[in-house]
């Protein structure tokens, strides 16, 4: 009788270990807690928000410009930013705020949680097509696409050289495909940017 009494605050002792390892964050939990964002304003967002999830273009062809939509999560609420920086013209737009639902931002949130989009490997520039008899699939002056699962101490930036237009000449790479469908919920969510540009 005496070790079921002792047993039940043991078992209590899991069950609440348990419980915040299934509500802590991916990041947290995989052990990747690499770098702070260089940007400025990124890092502004990772010091303000318990998480921060993005997307970016990144051209360097002509002008050298990075185009995010940005969602962030405090105190159970979201918000959603356009940003754009122009590194040619060293430039920048500053957050322009976007109504986000927060329906959309809880469901994305879960997708990438449940999918381990944390996870994501990115292609780093190289071998877009593991078939290498793909060798019409080439496309020049592309843009990079860079997704951002930011949090307080850690930070995840997968990112892949045309992606969509890989993945039709060569499909099959899963980790190209569940980044593109985060990259295009958070595109969804946050809309085009108040120029009117569609990313």
């Amino acid at each position: 009788m005496k070790n079921i009494f002792l047993a039940i605050p043991f078992l209590l002792f899991l069950s609440c270990h348990n419980s915040k390892a299934m509500t802590a964050n991916p990041l947290d939990q995989s052990g990747r807690k690499e770098q702070q964002p260089e940007d400025s304003v990124l890092l502004d967002l990772q010091k303000n928000n318990e998480v921060v999830l993005a997307f970016a273009i990144e051209t360097y062809a002509w002008a050298k410009t990075k185009n995010y939509k940005i969602l962030a999560l405090n105190n159970n609420e979201w918000k959603g930013f356009n940003y754009t920086v122009n590194n040619t013209s060293h430039t920048s737009s500053g957050l322009m705020p976007v109504n986000v639902s927060t329906d959309s931002c809880n469901a994305l949130w879960k997708f990438v949680k449940d999918k381990e989009a944390t996870e994501i490997v990115g292609d780093d520039g190289k071998d877009f097509c593991t078939d290498q008899k793909k060798n019409n699939c080439n496309i020049n002056d592309g843009a990079t696409w860079r997704l951002l699962f930011i949090t307080k101490n850690s930070i995840a930036d997968p990112s892949y050289y045309e992606p969509e237009f890989y993945e039709k000449c060569c499909p099959g790479n899963s980790n190209r495909q569940l980044f593109l469908q985060v990259a295009n919920k958070i595109k969804s969510i946050v809309g085009s940017n108040e120029k009117g540009i569609e990313q």
